[in-house]
């Protein structure tokens, strides 16, 4: 099995990250609304869709996809936290972490501003 094809924990965030390098954005993510403790990362940033606007999805809200490579001293973040895109800050409202097998290899975040 080439590495590309690897379904491994380490495979899955080396991929992730080649994709975030080549069609991501830089943003910022922060413990709080100030810029202490922040760091900048890559993200795909994406609006949600029309028929995703439901529950407590609203049209402004935006899904942040980013990499816990980079994150080591940081930490995941967390819904009292900030991403900062284009330099607006957004609050975090949810965090949806993946671990297959229990190793994090991906963060979905929906965020609002």
């Amino acid at each position: 099995m080439t590495a590309a094809l690897d379904d491994t924990a380490t495979a899955r965030i080396v991929r992730l990250d080649d994709a975030l390098t080549r069609r991501g954005e830089t943003v910022i993510l922060r413990t709080g609304n100030t810029t202490v403790g922040q760091v900048s990362v890559r993200a795909s940033v994406r609006a949600y869709g029309p028929n995703e606007i439901i529950g407590l999805i609203s049209a402004q809200d935006r899904e942040v996809t980013v990499s816990p490579t980079g994150l080591e001293t940081f930490g995941a973040p967390t819904t009292s936290g900030f991403v900062v895109i284009n330099g607006t800050p957004c609050r975090v409202i949810s965090v949806r972490p993946f671990r297959p097998g229990g190793v994090l290899t991906r963060i979905d975040l929906q965020v609002r501003g």
